[in-house]
């Protein structure tokens, strides 16, 4: 009987051992490219500000990052171009009056990463984001829109930086 309790044990310390030594939650991968170039981003909506807010958020959050740096078209390796394709502002929620408390801006941005030197495509994704904000306290431009470049953003580096 003891003999089979040590056998035992030393099996569930080595399956322990072997099974979970090398498993992490973070992210692994090599990454395609170590630099980019973010070239200015188009729009078609009626929001100009936006893609310009969006264009300085984006590089802002890469150089935080410190993973992929942002270098002129001459010296990178990938290149990121950006298009704004649709931009609304829809009623959220209501109060007891049926008057709009809450707004949602809602937006879809298409976003296309290439090696700089064959054009080849990286990565190519739509992202969708809201951003909803108080309408007696807050505004549409200063909140709303704030929110939606804040998730864009970290969708964008995620996408670029993780490869899960």
């Amino acid at each position: 009987m003891k003999v089979w309790s040590v056998r035992i044990a030393i099996f569930l310390s080595v399956f322990l051992a072997v099974g979970c030594g090398p498993y992490s939650f973070s992210a692994s991968g090599k990454l395609a490219f170590k630099s980019i170039n973010v070239v200015s981003f188009e729009n078609q909506t009626i929001e100009y500000e936006l893609t310009d807010r969006l264009y300085d958020a984006v590089i802002e959050t890469f150089i935080q990052d410190n993973t992929v740096q942002v270098l002129d078209a001459t010296s990178a390796e990938a290149v990121m171009t950006g298009n704004l394709t649709s931009y609304r502002r829809d009623p959220y929620n209501y109060d007891a009056q049926d008057a709009v408390s809450q707004y949602a801006v809602k937006v879809t941005f298409h976003v296309k990463v290439v090696k700089a030197a064959s054009e080849d495509v990286i990565w190519e994704e739509d992202f969708y984001a809201e951003g909803i904000y108080d309408a007696n306290s807050e505004s549409e431009t200063e909140e709303g829109q704030q929110r939606v470049i804040d998730k864009i953003t970290a969708d964008i580096l995620d996408k670029t930086t993780k490869s899960w």
